[in-house]
């Protein structure tokens, strides 16, 4: 049986705590995580491009939501939230363990408008032909609340515990949670756990999020980020960010580009031929196999 309530915690809830709920809940809410200023003037920047933005045509991504992506060339306050620090401390707990460095999987607004019906129930690793339930995770998803969320607006629902769940086990309404949280909050949820956007009983209100998903550096990325950032844009950020999209080699051999090169060392100049290329290994190993650090299951 589901708890009653998402378990909600404050910014400098310790990584011992934060690591004992996600793996007993799959979820959790981390409260006032950021400042309204940072949210109204991202929410400023991204407000041309949502009012042109037309509703979706399905059931999963809903006919009264709109969703928005390549927020990177859209706003430069996008860094702020995804490179936020509690978030990456999230993604060190959760998957690190099981890779050489994670990425960023997916990052777009989700705004759900007046009249939503509830998106289907499903997990975020649905992407991944992976057993559950499974010590390893293979994406964790966090929702930033750019808006209050609500029961009546369309919190997203969580049922927590469902990470534990193996793969016959079917999802029911009844069983979900709510993440109503305050604007400046954000709830975090591994891949295992079964969720799905809310209903929206309002007249006018509409319940907008950043969602920002993370994956293990060794699967394929849902969102493409290649043809969504230029080369130059790559090069003006910071280098973390660069490389959470992808930009980046995950040891050992995997992602190499030209001469064996790391990518972010391409993209910022490096001039094909001049090197032969060297071994690719991970950290600490002196042959090609997993870093000492992963684990493997």
């Amino acid at each position: 049986m589901a708890p009653a309530t998402i378990e909600t915690v404050d910014p400098d809830v310790s990584p011992d705590a934060v690591d004992r709920i996600l793996k007993r809940d799959g979820c959790l809410v981390v409260r006032d995580a950021i400042g309204h200023d940072a949210i109204d003037a991202l929410l400023d920047d991204l407000d041309p491009y949502l009012r042109r933005k037309a509703g979706g045509n399905g059931d999963f991504v809903g006919y009264r939501t709109k969703r928005l992506h390549a927020l990177l060339s859209k706003s430069g306050r996008t860094p702020d939230f995804i490179l936020h620090d509690k978030v990456l401390e999230i993604m060190d707990l959760t998957l690190a363990p099981w890779c050489d460095a994670y990425q960023l999987n997916s990052n777009s607004i989700t705004a759900i408008g007046p009249g939503e019906t509830p998106q289907p129930l499903h997990r975020d690793d649905l992407l991944y032909p992976l057993a559950h339930p499974s010590e390893r995770n293979a994406c964790c998803t966090v929702f930033w609340a750019l808006t209050d969320f609500t029961e009546d607006n369309g919190a997203t629902r969580l049922i927590p515990g469902s990470h534990l769940w193996d793969d016959e086990r079917v999802p029911r309404d009844d069983e979900t949670v709510g993440a109503a949280m305050p604007k400046g909050s954000f709830c975090v949820f591994v891949g295992g756990t079964y969720h799905g956007g809310g209903r929206n009983t309002t007249a006018d209100e509409w319940r907008v999020a950043m969602f920002t998903g993370f994956a293990l550096g060794w699967l394929r990325q849902e969102q493409n980020w290649y043809l969504s950032v230029t080369a130059e844009e790559v090069r003006r950020m910071p280098e973390r960010l660069a490389r959470l999209l992808g930009f980046n080699l995950h040891k050992p051999f995997l992602g190499w580009v030209q001469d064996f090169q790391d990518p972010y060392d391409v993209i910022n100049g490096y001039e094909e031929l001049s090197s032969g290329g060297g071994d690719l290994y991970a950290d600490g190993a002196d042959r090609p196999v997993a870093g000492a650090r992963v684990k493997v299951v």
